[in-house]
Protein backbone atom coordinates (compact mmCIF):
# COMPACT_ATOMS: atom_id res chain seq x y z
CA UNK A 1 0.00 0.00 0.00
CA UNK A 2 2.69 2.20 0.89
CA UNK A 3 4.62 1.45 -2.01
CA UNK A 4 0.92 2.47 -4.41
CA UNK A 5 0.64 5.71 -2.54
CA UNK A 6 4.94 7.15 -2.95
CA UNK A 7 4.14 5.38 -6.39
CA UNK A 8 0.78 7.76 -7.05
CA UNK A 9 2.50 10.84 -5.05
CA UNK A 10 5.38 10.49 -7.59
CA UNK A 11 3.28 10.13 -10.96
CA UNK A 12 1.27 13.41 -9.49
CA UNK A 13 4.71 15.26 -9.08
CA UNK A 14 5.93 14.26 -12.84
CA UNK A 15 2.74 15.28 -14.15
CA UNK A 16 2.52 18.84 -12.46
CA UNK A 17 5.93 19.37 -13.76
CA UNK A 18 5.51 18.35 -17.36
CA UNK A 19 2.55 20.87 -17.24
CA UNK A 20 4.39 23.21 -15.70
CA UNK A 21 6.92 22.64 -18.23
CA UNK A 22 4.40 22.57 -21.29
CA UNK A 23 3.29 25.73 -20.04
CA UNK A 24 6.49 27.56 -19.79
CA UNK A 25 7.37 26.63 -23.47
CA UNK A 26 3.63 27.79 -24.62
CA UNK A 27 4.34 31.01 -23.18
CA UNK A 28 8.05 31.95 -24.31
CA UNK A 29 7.70 30.34 -27.73
CA UNK A 30 9.21 32.53 -30.28
CA UNK A 31 8.03 31.85 -33.65
CA UNK A 32 6.37 33.88 -36.74
CA UNK A 33 5.11 32.88 -40.22
CA UNK A 34 5.37 35.46 -42.91
CA UNK A 35 3.22 35.15 -46.23
CA UNK A 36 4.12 37.30 -49.22
CA UNK A 37 1.35 36.93 -51.80
CA UNK A 38 1.21 36.63 -55.52
CA UNK A 39 -0.56 39.60 -56.54
CA UNK A 40 0.89 40.44 -59.43
CA UNK A 41 2.87 43.54 -58.97
CA UNK A 42 1.88 44.42 -55.65
CA UNK A 43 2.23 44.54 -52.28
CA UNK A 44 -0.13 42.31 -49.68
CA UNK A 45 2.21 41.00 -46.52
CA UNK A 46 0.65 38.99 -43.97
CA UNK A 47 2.55 38.09 -40.44
CA UNK A 48 1.39 35.63 -37.88
CA UNK A 49 3.31 36.44 -34.60
CA UNK A 50 1.26 33.42 -32.95
CA UNK A 51 -2.06 35.37 -31.38
CA UNK A 52 -1.61 38.42 -33.99
CA UNK A 53 -2.12 39.06 -37.42
CA UNK A 54 -0.38 42.15 -38.71
CA UNK A 55 -0.98 42.83 -42.47
CA UNK A 56 1.79 45.09 -44.58
CA UNK A 57 -0.39 46.86 -48.00
CA UNK A 58 -3.51 45.71 -49.55
CA UNK A 59 -2.83 45.46 -52.86
CA UNK A 60 -5.00 46.59 -55.54
CA UNK A 61 -8.62 46.83 -55.32
CA UNK A 62 -8.63 43.99 -58.54
CA UNK A 63 -6.47 41.83 -55.77
CA UNK A 64 -9.01 41.58 -52.94
CA UNK A 65 -10.35 38.49 -54.11
CA UNK A 66 -7.21 36.53 -53.74
CA UNK A 67 -6.42 38.28 -50.35
CA UNK A 68 -9.68 37.44 -49.70
CA UNK A 69 -9.23 33.60 -50.30
CA UNK A 70 -6.21 33.52 -48.93
CA UNK A 71 -7.57 35.01 -45.56
CA UNK A 72 -10.51 32.34 -45.56
CA UNK A 73 -7.93 29.45 -46.60
CA UNK A 74 -5.50 30.06 -43.24
CA UNK A 75 -8.85 31.02 -41.15
CA UNK A 76 -8.00 34.43 -40.43
CA UNK A 77 -10.71 36.19 -39.48
CA UNK A 78 -9.08 39.81 -37.88
CA UNK A 79 -6.34 41.61 -38.57
CA UNK A 80 -4.93 43.16 -35.36
CA UNK A 81 -3.01 45.81 -37.07
CA UNK A 82 -2.82 47.14 -40.66
CA UNK A 83 0.38 49.26 -41.81
CA UNK A 84 -0.20 50.82 -45.03
CA UNK A 85 3.67 51.92 -46.44
CA UNK A 86 2.19 54.69 -48.89
CA UNK A 87 -0.57 55.87 -50.77
CA UNK A 88 0.25 54.05 -54.42
CA UNK A 89 -3.11 51.93 -55.85
CA UNK A 90 -0.93 48.69 -55.31
CA UNK A 91 -0.20 48.83 -51.74
CA UNK A 92 -3.61 50.72 -50.73
CA UNK A 93 -6.25 49.70 -53.31
CA UNK A 94 -7.73 46.97 -51.29
CA UNK A 95 -7.30 49.01 -48.29
CA UNK A 96 -11.49 49.87 -48.43
CA UNK A 97 -12.43 46.20 -48.79
CA UNK A 98 -9.88 44.44 -46.37
CA UNK A 99 -11.24 46.97 -43.94
CA UNK A 100 -15.23 46.23 -44.31
CA UNK A 101 -14.34 42.43 -44.45
CA UNK A 102 -12.28 42.21 -41.49
CA UNK A 103 -12.24 43.34 -37.85
CA UNK A 104 -9.22 45.58 -38.23
CA UNK A 105 -7.96 46.64 -34.43
CA UNK A 106 -5.39 49.47 -35.57
CA UNK A 107 -4.17 51.11 -38.63
CA UNK A 108 -1.23 52.47 -39.02
CA UNK A 109 -0.31 55.32 -42.21
CA UNK A 110 2.76 57.75 -42.46
CA UNK A 111 1.91 61.38 -41.06
CA UNK A 112 0.84 62.45 -44.93
CA UNK A 113 -1.96 62.66 -47.34
CA UNK A 114 -3.25 62.07 -50.56
CA UNK A 115 -6.10 62.64 -52.52
CA UNK A 116 -6.06 59.54 -54.90
CA UNK A 117 -9.79 57.91 -55.10
CA UNK A 118 -8.29 55.08 -53.44
CA UNK A 119 -7.06 56.88 -50.12
CA UNK A 120 -10.45 58.81 -50.20
CA UNK A 121 -12.57 55.58 -50.16
CA UNK A 122 -10.13 53.77 -47.52
CA UNK A 123 -10.25 56.87 -45.25
CA UNK A 124 -14.26 57.30 -45.56
CA UNK A 125 -15.13 53.93 -44.74
CA UNK A 126 -12.48 53.95 -41.42
CA UNK A 127 -13.88 57.14 -40.44
CA UNK A 128 -17.41 55.38 -40.84
CA UNK A 129 -16.59 52.33 -38.21
CA UNK A 130 -15.32 55.27 -36.04
CA UNK A 131 -11.73 54.70 -36.61
CA UNK A 132 -8.48 56.62 -36.65
CA UNK A 133 -5.45 55.85 -38.03
CA UNK A 134 -2.33 56.30 -35.89
CA UNK A 135 -0.05 58.69 -38.34
CA UNK A 136 3.61 58.49 -37.98
CA UNK A 137 5.78 61.88 -38.00
CA UNK A 138 8.57 59.08 -35.63
CA UNK A 139 9.62 55.73 -35.26
CA UNK A 140 7.46 53.57 -33.62
CA UNK A 141 7.85 50.09 -31.92
CA UNK A 142 5.26 47.36 -30.55
CA UNK A 143 5.25 43.78 -29.79
CA UNK A 144 2.76 41.08 -30.24
CA UNK A 145 3.68 37.83 -28.83
CA UNK A 146 7.72 37.58 -29.33
CA UNK A 147 7.62 39.79 -32.31
CA UNK A 148 8.98 42.97 -31.83
CA UNK A 149 8.00 45.49 -34.88
CA UNK A 150 9.66 48.99 -35.44
CA UNK A 151 8.65 51.47 -38.26
CA UNK A 152 10.98 53.79 -39.83
CA UNK A 153 9.41 56.96 -40.94
CA UNK A 154 10.56 59.02 -43.76
CA UNK A 155 12.65 62.02 -42.87
CA UNK A 156 11.36 64.59 -45.76
CA UNK A 157 8.01 65.54 -45.29
CA UNK A 158 7.36 66.12 -48.68
CA UNK A 159 8.79 63.79 -51.51
CA UNK A 160 8.43 64.92 -55.38
CA UNK A 161 5.10 63.52 -56.52
CA UNK A 162 7.41 62.21 -59.23
CA UNK A 163 9.58 60.49 -56.19
CA UNK A 164 6.58 59.85 -54.09
CA UNK A 165 7.56 56.61 -53.06
CA UNK A 166 9.92 57.46 -50.71
CA UNK A 167 7.64 58.17 -48.37
CA UNK A 168 7.38 54.54 -47.60
CA UNK A 169 7.10 53.23 -44.18
CA UNK A 170 9.56 50.66 -44.13
CA UNK A 171 9.10 48.19 -41.34
CA UNK A 172 11.60 46.15 -39.36
CA UNK A 173 10.58 43.02 -37.22
CA UNK A 174 12.69 40.79 -34.82
CA UNK A 175 11.72 37.45 -33.94
CA UNK A 176 14.44 35.91 -31.31
CA UNK A 177 17.49 36.07 -33.02
CA UNK A 178 16.19 36.60 -36.24
CA UNK A 179 15.47 39.88 -37.78
CA UNK A 180 13.25 40.66 -41.12
CA UNK A 181 13.04 44.07 -43.13
CA UNK A 182 10.01 45.55 -45.25
CA UNK A 183 11.04 48.35 -47.39
CA UNK A 184 7.62 49.11 -49.29
CA UNK A 185 8.52 51.18 -52.12
CA UNK A 186 11.33 52.91 -51.06
CA UNK A 187 13.64 54.09 -53.71
CA UNK A 188 17.22 56.22 -54.24
CA UNK A 189 16.29 58.94 -50.86
CA UNK A 190 14.38 56.86 -48.84
CA UNK A 191 16.83 53.86 -49.32
CA UNK A 192 19.81 56.93 -48.47
CA UNK A 193 18.13 57.53 -45.65
CA UNK A 194 18.58 54.18 -44.14
CA UNK A 195 22.16 53.72 -45.22
CA UNK A 196 22.59 57.14 -43.21
CA UNK A 197 20.65 56.09 -40.16
CA UNK A 198 23.00 52.39 -39.93
CA UNK A 199 20.00 50.20 -39.50
CA UNK A 200 21.92 47.27 -39.62
CA UNK A 201 22.11 43.58 -40.87
CA UNK A 202 19.03 41.75 -41.38
CA UNK A 203 18.68 38.00 -42.29
CA UNK A 204 15.24 38.73 -44.35
CA UNK A 205 14.86 41.98 -46.67
CA UNK A 206 11.32 42.50 -48.79
CA UNK A 207 13.07 44.29 -51.21
CA UNK A 208 11.89 47.66 -52.21
CA UNK A 209 9.76 48.91 -55.07
CA UNK A 210 9.34 45.54 -57.19
CA UNK A 211 12.88 45.11 -57.78
CA UNK A 212 13.36 48.07 -59.20
CA UNK A 213 17.32 48.99 -59.69
CA UNK A 214 18.87 51.25 -57.61
CA UNK A 215 22.34 52.71 -57.46
CA UNK A 216 22.86 52.77 -53.63
CA UNK A 217 21.86 49.22 -53.79
CA UNK A 218 25.17 48.00 -52.98
CA UNK A 219 25.67 50.08 -50.06
CA UNK A 220 22.63 49.35 -48.46
CA UNK A 221 23.43 45.41 -49.37
CA UNK A 222 27.02 45.91 -47.98
CA UNK A 223 24.89 46.83 -44.93
CA UNK A 224 21.71 44.65 -44.60
CA UNK A 225 23.79 41.55 -45.68
CA UNK A 226 20.56 39.76 -46.25
CA UNK A 227 20.78 35.69 -46.61
CA UNK A 228 17.33 35.62 -48.10
CA UNK A 229 15.32 38.16 -50.18
CA UNK A 230 11.81 38.78 -52.14
CA UNK A 231 10.83 40.82 -54.68
CA UNK A 232 6.68 41.28 -55.40
CA UNK A 233 6.73 41.09 -59.19
CA UNK A 234 4.97 40.06 -61.97
CA UNK A 235 5.73 38.29 -65.19
CA UNK A 236 4.66 40.87 -66.84
CA UNK A 237 6.57 43.49 -64.06
CA UNK A 238 9.83 41.36 -63.64
CA UNK A 239 12.41 42.75 -61.43
CA UNK A 240 15.07 44.52 -63.20
CA UNK A 241 18.05 42.01 -64.47
CA UNK A 242 20.84 44.75 -62.97
CA UNK A 243 18.82 44.29 -59.44
CA UNK A 244 19.13 40.21 -59.99
CA UNK A 245 22.66 40.44 -61.09
CA UNK A 246 23.61 42.90 -57.69
CA UNK A 247 21.84 40.02 -55.50
CA UNK A 248 23.66 37.60 -57.11
CA UNK A 249 26.96 38.86 -56.60
CA UNK A 250 26.09 39.62 -53.03
CA UNK A 251 25.01 36.09 -52.35
CA UNK A 252 21.86 36.72 -51.82
CA UNK A 253 19.25 34.00 -52.26
CA UNK A 254 16.02 35.92 -54.02
CA UNK A 255 12.77 34.65 -54.24
CA UNK A 256 9.99 36.88 -56.80
CA UNK A 257 6.51 36.39 -56.27
CA UNK A 258 5.68 36.21 -59.91
CA UNK A 259 5.96 32.58 -59.26
CA UNK A 260 3.90 32.14 -56.74
CA UNK A 261 3.72 33.39 -52.79
CA UNK A 262 6.27 32.71 -50.65
CA UNK A 263 6.23 31.51 -46.98
CA UNK A 264 8.63 32.44 -44.32
CA UNK A 265 8.93 30.63 -40.87
CA UNK A 266 11.07 31.40 -38.21
CA UNK A 267 11.65 29.71 -34.85
CA UNK A 268 13.80 32.58 -33.48
CA UNK A 269 17.05 30.77 -34.68
CA UNK A 270 15.94 28.98 -38.00
CA UNK A 271 14.07 30.87 -41.29
CA UNK A 272 12.26 28.36 -43.60
CA UNK A 273 11.41 29.30 -46.88
CA UNK A 274 9.24 27.95 -48.92
CA UNK A 275 7.20 28.64 -52.38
Amino acid sequence: MRKRVICIFAMTLLTIGLLFLFSCNKENTTSACIDILKIGKADCIVINTGTKIVMIDTGEEENFDDISFYMSKKGYDKIDCLILTHYDKDHIGGADKVISAYQVTNVIENAQSDTSIEYMNYHNNLYSKDQTPLKLNQDYTFTYDSCEFTINVPKQNRYEIKNDNNSSLVVSMKCGDKRFLFCGDAMELRVDELIQERIGQYDFVKLPHHGSYLESYEDFLKMTKPTYSVITDSKKNPADEQTLNILSEHNVLVYETRYGTVTITTNGTEITIKQ
